[in-house]
């Protein structure tokens, strides 16, 4: 238990260190992100931004369901997995905050991202609410058993779902920075949702839709966010 508490830190303590570092080297190389940074929030997203979830999710759907003798569904999945990976670890309860940390940590050293500081706090809100509600709202509705069968709470991942919302926010603010940026955060949300196949608590199916349910809230942050914001702004001119 505390390897695997010190190798999550260790992570995660690389991860903020390799952030600005990788910021630094990137950031002059940008020209993009210097022309829109600081303006107002960020545009609509561009259109491959939604593709991933409209594929993610109904692919989880359509792995749940059990198809005798068939090498497309979750049980097969599972079965390989644990048949071939033969060790379990708690890496993945840190690294499902790794792209936030990376997040919040590019923010407060100064670096530019598309959007003015406040709006980027408001939008990363709204993105987390969102996975929220969509999470919690969907293990409480289905019911669903994990693989080991600890309890009734499998679907969809939270874990994966959080990470993977990080890792969007982490794009779309900083990808103009560096390629590596948006590279890091997907790589440790992807890690997430595997490390919670092979500790057996999530079946595919499950991390699948939970990575489109976070890349889904991300962009739909960015669109709710401005109604929101001005919404906020006319009630408080009708006040004074």
């Amino acid at each position: 238990m505390k390897q695997n508490r010190r190798f999550g830190f260790w992570i995660l303590g690389s991860w903020l260190f390799l952030l600005p570092l990788l910021t630094a080297v990137g950031q002059p190389l940008n020209t993009v992100s210097r022309l829109v940074s600081w303006d107002s929030i960020p545009a609509r997203p561009a259109t491959f931004r939604w593709v991933a979830p409209a594929v993610l999710i109904p692919v989880g759907l359509a792995l749940s369901p059990d198809y005798p003798n068939s090498h497309f569904d979750r049980f097969y999945i599972r079965s390989e997995i644990q048949d071939k990976i033969h060790f379990r670890t708690h890496v993945d309860n840190f690294l499902q905050y790794g792209p936030m940390i990376g997040w919040a940590g590019l923010s407060l050293a100064g670096v530019k991202g598309r959007s003015l500081p406040l709006d980027r706090a408001g939008i990363a809100l709204v993105a987390h609410g969102i996975t929220t509600i969509l999470v919690l709202s969907l293990k409480k509705i289905t019911h669903e058993l994990r693989p080991d069968m600890s309890d009734s709470y499998s679907f969809p991942s939270g874990h994966t779902a959080l990470a993977f919302t990080g890792a969007g926010l982490l794009d779309r603010e900083f990808g103009g920075v560096s390629p590596w940026i948006p590279i890091g955060g997907y790589a440790m949300a992807t890690t997430t949702g595997v490390f919670r196949m092979v500790n057996d608590k999530h079946w595919v199916s499950d991390v699948l839709v939970g990575a489109g349910i976070g890349l889904l809230s991300a962009e739909v942050a960015y669109h709710v966010y401005p109604w929101l914001k001005r919404k906020l702004v006319r009630r408080k001119s009708a006040m004074h």
